[in-house]
């Protein structure tokens, strides 16, 4: 898919169900990392009669100019990215525009699907936000320094202390556990996985740095929130162990948040122990079927 921003060609991964259709869910992935990650979901949820659709985002996996671009968003504003998820439920939903459709997003996508509810939200009959990060004050702070270090450098320059500050709090709980990204996930095998793929865990660009920081102060700003959609059905999850929530409390004003702008139909789920890639973790099977039970309670019961 051509991106209707700048022409960038996104790669799109699409898995169907053998039988009836019943629903579609259009995945957001996170940060430093890429598609095919998701198959084992995807798969999952083709099993119960549920299509599935996710793209590379921008400056992610196939979704770059050169290996150089991997954190480059081709973009200053964290616009493009929320408008190329936009691009993609309007290009399903022409091909099957009868069918309900379920956003879903991991980490940086949960802040992408949230920055996306804030303009397109009639578009979607429901809202999966998952692992989202908790607000952070200092992201105003920490975008603007990343501007100045951009005029010294330059965008593509990729800054150890701009990552060290951002996840040097999430690695701080699992220091002695043998990876920087034990934070990610219990399962050791998904974290040696993760170590080992080129696709993910590179350093942000400062492009894509300053991309990630405006997508953080936008979802947490209560200006241009359009809440047409108030009766959407919107579940926050996340594992009780994720340093991304920070902590329950703030996990909480995660989803209160929401809930006053105008949204009615909130939920919240903290799964015990598991940490921030749920979809990923040994227990996952349990974080599918509670999505697939929530999509069938709060999504298809109603559209039926």
């Amino acid at each position: 898919m051509a991106s209707a921003c700048d022409g960038l060609e996104l790669s799109v991964m699409l898995m169907k169900p053998k039988g009836r259709i019943e629903a579609i869910v259009q995945l957001a992935h996170g940060m430093a990392e890429h598609k095919e990650r998701y198959l084992k979901f995807m798969d999952f949820l083709a099993k119960h009669g549920i299509m599935s659709v996710i793209m590379d985002h921008r400056g992610h996996g196939a979704s770059i100019r050169s290996k150089e671009d991997l954190g480059y968003f081709y973009d200053e504003s964290g616009r493009y990215i929320v408008e190329d998820t936009h691009q993609l439920t309007l290009l399903i939903k022409q091909a099957y525009p009868k069918l309900p459709y379920v956003l879903f997003g991991h980490s940086m996508g949960s802040l992408v699907v949230r920055a996306y509810s804030k303009r397109f939200d009639e578009d979607i009959d429901g809202l999966i936000v998952c692992g989202s990060p908790s607000k952070n004050p200092l992201a105003p702070l920490a975008l603007r320094f990343v501007k100045l270090l951009e005029k010294i450098k330059s965008d593509h320059y990729r800054s150890k202390l701009i990552q060290h500050l951002a996840f040097s709090g999430y690695e701080r709980r699992f220091v002695n556990e043998g990876s920087r990204n034990a934070w990610l996930s219990a399962n050791q095998e998904n974290v040696k996985r993760y170590d080992a793929c080129e696709l993910c865990g590179f350093i942000f660009t400062l492009n894509g740095f300053k991309n990630l920081f405006s997508l953080m102060i936008e979802v947490y700003d209560r200006v241009g929130w359009k809440c047409l959609n108030k009766k959407l059905p919107i579940v926050f999850i996340a594992g009780s162990d994720d340093p991304c929530i920070i902590n329950e409390g703030k996990f909480c004003q995660a989803y209160t948040f929401l809930q006053d702008i105008g949204y009615m139909n909130m939920e919240h789920k903290l799964f015990d122990k598991l940490r921030h890639e749920i979809l990923l973790e040994k227990d996952a099977d349990m974080v599918y079927e509670y999505i697939y039970d929530w999509i069938v309670e709060k999504v298809l019961k109603k559209h039926n």
